[in-house]
C-alpha cells in the first residue's frame, strides 16, 4: 500500500463513501478472513459489518462501523495521518528544539524534549504525574511495549496547583483490544482500572 494513502475516517454513510481507502480497507479485511463481498472500492452495509466483526473478534469497543486511524493501524493499512485524525496543533517553534505532543485533560499540548532522567528523592523533590500506554512492561521497568499511535498522558500544565517541571513515570498496561488514544487524561487513566505500575523513573 502506498504511503501516500492519507487515513481518514472512513464510516457507512449516503451515498456509500468510495475509493482508494475503501479498497484498502476491504483488502485488509479480506486478508484477515473477515467476508467483505467485492473488492470495489464501496463501503457498503458488507464491508461495514465486516468492519464490525473485526472490532467485535478483536475486543474492540464501541463495535462500530467506523474506521478512524488506530483502526487502519489494527488492520495493518499504511497510511498517512490527518489532522483531522491527530489533533494537530499549530506552534511557534523557532530555535527548531526537539518537541513531543501529550494529552492533558483531554487536550494536546506540545512540550520540549527529549526527557532526560533525574536521580532524585521524591520525598524532598515536588514531582508530576506522566502516564505511559503500554501493553507490557518488564520487572525492572527497563523495557516496554509501547502502544503505537498512543501519546503520553501528563497530569498538569504549568500554572496547574500539582504541575512540576520534573516528571514521574506511570506504565498503564492495557490488553492488545486497546484502541490508541481512548485514553486521553489522568482521569481516564485512574477510573480506567487497567494496571498501573509506578516507575522509579523521573525525567525532565
Amino acid at each position: 500500500m502506498s504511503d501516500t494513502l492519507t487515513c481518514t475516517t472512513v464510516t457507512l454513510t449516503q451515498p456509500y463513501t468510495t475509493g482508494a481507502n475503501v479498497k484498502a480497507i476491504q483488502n485488509a479485511l479480506e486478508s484477515l478472513g473477515f467476508n467483505i463481498g467485492t473488492i470495489d472500492g464501496i463501503f457498503g452495509p458488507v464491508t461495514a459489518a465486516a468492519v464490525e466483526a473485526f472490532k467485535q473478534g478483536n475486543g474492540i469497543t464501541p463495535v462500530d462501523p467506523v474506521v478512524e486511524l488506530a483502526i487502519y493501524y489494527k488492520l495493518g493499512v499504511r497510511c498517512v495521518s490527518s489532522p483531522q485524525l491527530t489533533g494537530q496543533l499549530d506552534y511557534n517553534n523557532p530555535l527548531l528544539q526537539p518537541i513531543e505532543s501529550a494529552w492533558v485533560n483531554g487536550k494536546k499540548y506540545w512540550a520540549y524534549g527529549p526527557n532526560i532522567p533525574l536521580p532524585l528523592d521524591p520525598s524532598k523533590t515536588k514531582v508530576a504525574q506522566e502516564y505511559v500506554i503500554v501493553y507490557s512492561v518488564s520487572q525492572e521497568h527497563d523495557w516496554a511495549e509501547f502502544v503505537p499511535l498512543q501519546l503520553n498522558i501528563y497530569d498538569s500544565i504549568p500554572g496547574d496547583p500539582q504541575y512540576s517541571p520534573i516528571w514521574h513515570l506511570n506504565w498503564v498496561v492495557v490488553p492488545q483490544s486497546y484502541v490508541a488514544n481512548r485514553l486521553r487524561s489522568a482521569h481516564d487513566v485512574l477510573s480506567s482500572h487497567y494496571p498501573l505500575i509506578a516507575s522509579g523513573n523521573y525525567v525532565n
